[in-house]
């Protein structure tokens, strides 16, 4: 299996899989920090922040105001790249724990799909930021050849710059 086990069987479960198959791409993106969960969780809250960031987010935008907590919804228009292009979509959030993890799912054009962020403190008072996604069904069979390397390095790239944009002193 993958690195960080747990964050992939999150995700499976929640789009009822027992394991990935030939229908299943993992899209993930993780590192080690010295930062504390707290001070990336304060950046990564900031969701119309997020483009500053990230380099598939375009757009994002809170659909209510107050804290975040589990079923707040927010709209995000991503950069996909070919073939999928620019797609928006809202989500809600299904998980939402403050420091630790936030994750949600989805179904839509034949593909299942589940988006789980984790920051898992280290003994040295650092974290570890793991992004992952999970997507099944056949046309992610499909689309697997032609974006999950392009994809892999986006999300490792949302991880970094998320460590760069809290290193920096960026808040909410």
């Amino acid at each position: 299996m993958l690195k960080n086990d747990a964050s992939l069987a999150f995700c499976l479960e929640r789009i009822g899989k027992s394991s990935a198959g030939w229908d299943t791409m993992v899209v993930r993106g993780s590192a080690e920090t010295a930062r504390p969960a707290e001070d990336l969780w304060a950046v990564w809250a900031n969701l119309e922040g997020w483009p500053a960031w990230s380099p598939l987010h375009r757009a994002v935008t809170r659909q209510q105001a107050g804290e975040l907590v589990a079923g707040a919804t927010f709209r995000q228009e991503l950069d996909l790249g070919f073939p999928a292009g620019t797609t928006s979509e809202t989500v809600t959030f299904s998980v939402l724990e403050p420091s630790r993890r936030a994750a949600w799912e989805g179904n839509a054009n034949g593909i299942r799909n589940c988006h789980l962020w984790t920051f898992t403190p280290r003994p040295d008072g650092g974290t570890h930021v793991d992004n992952t996604e999970v997507f099944a069904g056949l046309p992610a069979a499909l689309l697997r050849p032609v974006v999950a390397r392009r994809w892999n390095r986006a999300f490792q790239g949302a991880v970094d710059g998320l460590i760069r944009r809290t290193a920096n002193g960026a808040s909410r």
